[in-house]
């Protein structure tokens, strides 16, 4: 017994001292002291050429975080810095110059932080040829002096890369009544919209428990694409987002399947909703239909504004 007890703390001993010098050994020659890597903001603007649209309601954004990706000259491959909530200052255990930065735009799917994703719709930015030096800051993007921020510029994949089904900016130009009379369309404030002058609204009365409103354009997505809603809202009453449509085979009434509901807030919001799941569960047929419900369970009634709506498919 004491035989095995002696051989047994000689095996751990020589398990710490391996694991001790194999965690010292990363951190031999030039990278003791990490260089970072800074960045403000991540914006969304129409790209030079095949844009997606000219209305710059298109392009509102949240983008809430960015994963990095580092190629450093002489590697087999890519390295994945991982993904950093926005604003963020990442360290590197590198020194000197990158081939290329990438960075990946990241929002959180439908208002959630546990549900970040790689949008599918934006493209990868990469930065080349980016110079790191040891406890050194390298900044990324354009420094914007009004906002004291050093910001990159995101680009939706061009039209030929993707499907905008239905799109609503409320705007003189380009309001395609997509919705029902019930959203009553403000053509001239622009102090109340989200972006230019239009917007849409629903007005609920204390007396009405909830109220819909429908987009009129019927969806057809095809299988396996990715499918969303993006939008800005403000909303004094919870706002729940359905789809309506017939299962496979279904000889009856059209079913609702619930989105997510929306809860209120007090100044306009930009959210990413994955549709997707929803329509799985009509087994992907279509046409589907959009609609909303306002819901004023609590008797107080309220106000229900949208703008700038797309759902777009890829």
């Amino acid at each position: 017994m004491i035989f095995l007890k002696k051989t047994a703390q000689t095996i751990l001993a020589c398990l710490v001292t391996i694991l001790l010098f194999s965690a010292c050994e990363k951190f031999q020659g030039d990278v003791r002291v990490p260089a970072y890597l800074h960045l403000d903001r991540i914006v969304v603007g129409p790209q030079t050429q095949m844009a997606p649209s000219p209305e710059p309601g298109f392009y509102t954004s949240t983008i809430d975080a960015a994963q990095v990706i580092c190629y450093f000259q002489g590697d087999a491959a890519e390295t994945n810095l991982g993904v950093y909530q926005l604003p963020f200052t990442a360290p590197i255990l590198h020194h000197g110059p990158i081939q290329y930065v990438k960075i990946v735009p990241v929002v959180k799917q439908n208002g959630m932080s546990s549900t970040r994703i790689a949008y599918p719709y934006y493209q990868t930015i990469q930065l080349d040829n980016i110079t790191t030096a040891p406890d050194s800051v390298t900044n990324l993007g354009k420094y914007i002096e009004a906002d004291s921020q050093w910001v990159l510029t995101a680009h939706y994949f061009p039209l030929s890369n993707m499907n905008v089904l239905i799109e609503d900016y409320f705007e003189p130009t380009s309001f395609s009544t997509n919705f029902d009379t019930n959203l009553t369309w403000v053509h001239d404030s622009a102090s109340a919209a989200c972006t230019g002058k239009g917007f849409g609204m629903l007005v609920v009365p204390d007396t009405v428990q909830v109220s819909n409103f429908t987009v009129l354009t019927s969806l057809n997505p095809r299988v396996g694409q990715y499918l969303y809603l993006e939008m800005d809202y403000q909303t004094d009453l919870d706002l729940d987002v359905n789809i309506l449509g017939f299962r496979v085979n279904s000889e009856g009434s059209a079913t609702t399947i619930p989105v997510m509901r929306l809860i209120p807030n007090t100044r306009w919001q930009k959210i990413y909703i994955n549709l997707g799941r929803a329509w799985s569960n009509l087994n992907y047929n279509t046409p589907i239909t959009l609609f909303f419900q306002a819901v004023n369970l609590s008797g107080t009634g309220g106000t229900v504004r949208i703008d700038n709506v797309k759902v777009i498919a890829q």
